[in-house]
């Protein structure tokens, strides 16, 4: 199992997801440091960081 995380904007578009985190919170922390950078970069096209939302993926068990 691993960890996801989304970073969205005010209206809720997809600005960032990233994956394979081992833990939550490691999936957490480097959400918080990649919308922290994308909060300092004044973009004009870029829009405002809205949410983070971290989850997990659940991958299946193959059978040989």
């Amino acid at each position: 199992m691993s960890f996801f995380y989304e970073i969205r904007s005010a209206d809720n578009t997809v600005l960032k997801r990233d994956g394979g985190f081992p833990s939550h919170d490691a999936a957490k922390m480097a959400a918080r440091d990649d919308a922290k950078k994308m909060k300092g970069a004044s973009k004009p096209n870029r829009l405002d960081v809205g949410r983070i939302l971290v989850g997990q993926n659940a991958e299946k068990a193959t059978r040989s």
